[in-house]
């Protein structure tokens, strides 16, 4: 399932994959470390497209995966800010695109991994649920 989230093509990454590798970190503390040491590993291809589809993955677990996964990244974000300095070769067709992308995603994963708030707390902060009543 990895493999197939961070392949090495321009095809985007299907939304259900996300929401299964961020199950993956539900399952055991143990899963979670596979799963950050496989997608760190993974970050170190010279493919931009496999750069970016893993730091997709791990921004989504970190938003919606278990607490830990997020946690044991804060510890593991070396790769991560080489990635947020990133200069590639240019693609043939679209230029430095690409490099851009994955330099701005970068620093999105970085704030996602170091980020307080929780979804719950998120949801508890919006106040009263809007569209309910006669209000």
């Amino acid at each position: 399932l990895c493999a197939k989230a961070t392949a090495d093509s321009e095809q985007p990454t299907p939304g259900y994959m996300y929401n299964e590798i961020a199950r993956i970190t539900h399952a055991s503390a143990d899963a979670c470390r596979q799963l950050e040491d496989y997608l760190l590993k993974r970050m170190k291809k010279d493919s931009v497209h496999v750069k970016l589809k893993c730091l997709r993955v791990i921004k989504h677990c970190c938003q919606h995966g278990h607490f830990t996964f997020r946690r044991d990244m804060q510890g593991k974000t070396g790769v991560i800010k080489e990635m947020i300095q990133f200069r590639g070769a240019p693609d043939a067709l679209h230029g430095d695109v690409f490099n851009r992308q994955l330099r701005e995603l970068a620093q999105e994963v970085m704030n996602a991994i170091f980020d307080t708030t929780t979804a719950s707390e998120q949801l508890h902060s919006t106040g009263r649920m809007q569209g309910f009543g006669s209000e």
